[in-house]
Formats: C-alpha cells, sequence, structure tokens
C-alpha cells in the first residue's frame, strides 16, 4: 500500500515491512521491520510516494490512512524547534514538562523530541511520571532513562538502565505530593548526565489534577510546559498566570485512544514484566519495610499497623526493592510466614535492604488493587 503525503496509523499488534523511506517519530525505519505492540498506535511517515507498507494485524490489530493535520509528527514540528532553539542556548539541561488528558498523545510527543535530540547530537533523559500507565517502569513506580539510540516505543528501552522511584499506588489521588518529590528525586539523579529532559506527567488533569500538575511544575521548574489540548491550556495559563514558566501548545493526536481492556492487559503485562522468574527467600530480620516513605518495623507483621502488611494482603503483594535508598527493582511477594521470618519473592533482584509495599496484589487471573480504608 502507498499513500503520498498521508501518514499510515498502525495499531497492534501488529509487525509491519517497510519498503522505502520512512520515519515513525523522527526515527528512521526506511527497510526495517518495526513491531508495534498491541494497544498502541504508531504513526509511519512514508518520506516519499514510492514507499510502501506491509502489515502483518494481530487479533484486534488495524490499519488506516490519517491526516498529517491530525496524526504523525508534522503537527509538533514547530513546537519541537522551539524547544531545541531554547536548548541550544544553555549551558545547562533543559527541562520540558508534558501535560494533556488522556489519551492526549504525550507520550508518543516524548518519544518524538527525544528522537529529535538524537538527531542533533544531543542527550535526552525521559522521566515517566505516571503511576498507572507508564512505559519506562511498572505501576505503581515512576521511571526515567537516558536515550543512547532513537526508539519508537519506550518499552523498547533495556530496563536495566533505567532510575525508579516507589509509590505504592497506581492513582495519583491523595500522593500528589509525595509524587512531585520522587519526580523531583529523578530528575536531580538524572539530570546532570543529559542535554535535554523530558518529563512526561499522568493524564489527571480533571477536577484538581491541574492543581497537581502546577504542584509538579512548582517543584521541579521546567524551562518549558507543553500542553496538549486547548482546555488544559487555557486553565493552566489562569492558575500559572503569575509565573514565569514558558508555555507552549501542541495539538492532541486524536490516534492515541485506548480501550479499558487495552489499558487492563498493558497495566498487567508492565508488572510482569518487571518481576522476573527468580525467586528469592530473605529473613525478615535483613530488611525493612516501607510504605509511602514511611518506614516500618519487621515486628509489625505479627500485629500489623495497616492492611498492607496483613497476611492476606501481603501475599501476592507487588513491591520494589531497594537497598541504600534506591529501588533497583520489582517483586511479588509468594509466601510469607512471620512465625519463622521467613519471607519468598519472586523477583530478578538478588540483593536488597529494603521492601517497598503497594496497594496491589497480583492473582493469576487479574489485578486486584488493595485499598486503604
Amino acid at each position: 500500500m502507498s499513500h503520498a503525503l498521508k501518514v499510515a496509523m498502525v495499531k497492534g499488534p501488529a509487525t509491519v515491512f517497510v519498503k522505502g523511506a520512512c520515519h515513525v517519530l523522527a526515527s528512521d525505519v526506511s527497510g526495517q521491520t518495526v513491531k508495534v505492540r498491541a494497544g498502541k498506535a504508531l504513526p509511519f511517515e512514508p518520506n516519499d510516494r514510492w514507499c510502501k507498507l506491509q502489515a502483518r494485524l494481530g487479533y484486534g490489530a488495524r490499519i488506516w490512512w490519517a491526516d498529517p493535520k491530525v496524526a504523525g509528527t508534522s503537527m509538533w514540528r514547530s513546537v519541537a524547534e522551539q524547544i531545541y532553539a531554547i536548548t541550544a542556548g544553555k549551558k545547562t539541561t533543559t527541562k520540558v514538562m508534558l501535560i494533556g488528558d488522556t489519551d492526549t498523545g504525550k507520550s508518543t510527543l516524548a518519544i518524538y523530541l527525544a528522537n529529535m535530540a538524537i538527531s542533533r547530537g544531543l542527550v535526552p533523559i525521559v522521566i515517566d511520571g505516571d503511576i498507572g500507565q507508564g512505559d519506562l517502569a511498572p505501576p505503581t513506580a515512576i521511571g526515567a532513562a537516558v536515550l543512547s539510540k532513537q526508539v519508537v516505543d519506550l518499552r523498547d528501552v533495556n530496563i536495566n538502565n533505567n532510575l525508579f522511584e516507589f509509590l505504592g499506588s497506581i492513582s495519583p489521588i491523595g500522593f500528589e505530593g509525595l509524587i512531585a518529590k520522587k519526580l523531583r528525586s529523578l530528575l536531580d539523579r538524572s539530570g546532570p548526565v543529559a542535554d535535554i529532559c523530558i518529563i512526561n506527567t499522568d493524564g489527571y488533569v480533571r477536577n484538581d489534577g491541574l492543581q497537581y500538575k502546577a504542584m509538579i511544575a512548582e517543584e521541579l521548574h521546567p524551562d518549558v510546559i507543553i500542553c496538549l489540548g486547548e482546555d488544559v491550556l487555557l486553565l493552566l495559563l489562569d492558575m500559572l498566570k503569575i509565573k514565569s514558566y514558558q508555555i507552549l501548545y501542541a495539538s492532541p493526536s486524536s490516534q492515541a485512544y485506548k480501550s479499558r481492556l487495552e489499558r487492563l492487559s498493558r497495566r498487567r503485562d508492565q508488572f510482569l514484566r518487571y518481576v522476573g522468574n527468580g525467586s528469592y527467600t530473605v529473613n525478615l530480620s535483613q530488611v525493612k519495610f516501607d510504605y509511602m516513605n514511611n518506614f516500618l518495623l519487621q515486628s509489625n507483621l505479627l500485629q500489623p499497623p495497616i492492611k498492607q502488611l496483613e497476611p492476606e494482603n501481603i501475599t501476592g503483594m507487588f513491591v520494589g526493592l531497594g537497598s541504600k535508598g534506591n529501588v533497583l527493582g520489582f517483586g511479588v511477594i509468594r509466601n510469607v510466614s512471620p512465625g519463622n521470618c521467613i519471607l519468598q519473592i519472586q523477583t530478578a533482584i538478588n540483593s536488597f535492604d529494603t521492601i517497598h509495599l503497594s496497594n496491589i496484589r497480583l492473582s493469576s487471573d487479574k489485578i486486584m488493587e488493595v485499598r486503604i480504608t
């Protein structure tokens, strides 16, 4: 199939064979085979009318041609040029914060800006602040990664090189201040090695969501805030009118919608991707427990002060595993024996001194959130 000047949108699961010159999110995929994950929609932008795409579509996948005014990257080119004009004149890391409603294309724009940076010889870092649907960390956590090469999906980045912070919830409501501080920590840990740091945020902008985003901006002090969506832009401008932030508008992508089922499936895949298949047994006397930045004594397992430590809740719980103040990886608690002071964890990590508790338990057939009453 071939169309001039149109954007070929491919929603996965799919495998696309590119014959000719073509780009995806500013990454050159000419003559390559590109895999599109389930639920993900990627814009294939042919360089000329001789480019042809052949797609092998899986269940639920589809392909269609879209107007570049509402899909692809041409609608974001002027914003990218403004960002890199600012970066060229700075000796320190340029911090760019993305704000927009759910399914407006924030993650897609983050990849595009990072790929553009690499094409200009710059070093980009992406910080993913979505604790429910992030690409660089499992749900309940946020992640950051230095991109050394162009990608079409942040989940293609090697997770062994990522930096993590653990929250323990898949919803930001009630934890807004803690998320802002965790984002600050990731910025401080990763920012010095980059020319540009792209901070992607979650889609919580309704009700008190923009106040939460303003809190993040206060914590991070970004050089530029990019708003996807006019309604968000107007509200944010009013909220931050006395501040000195440079705020840019970017058109939202009309092709980013994900169904509830796709979101749940993607969330489960992200959980399992970070757990691994190993098994580790730890003596309770050798670790400490943390819940939402509050450390708990091991003896609390005998008389739990919170629901996260009750035996029926802690078994199957998704946890973060840390050492010396840093989160190294993740796991699932499979068995607890308080009387024997033994804890068995499914994980790829074999050395840690802290177990970060969450509100999430994983069962064999579904994800179940444990809520505090």
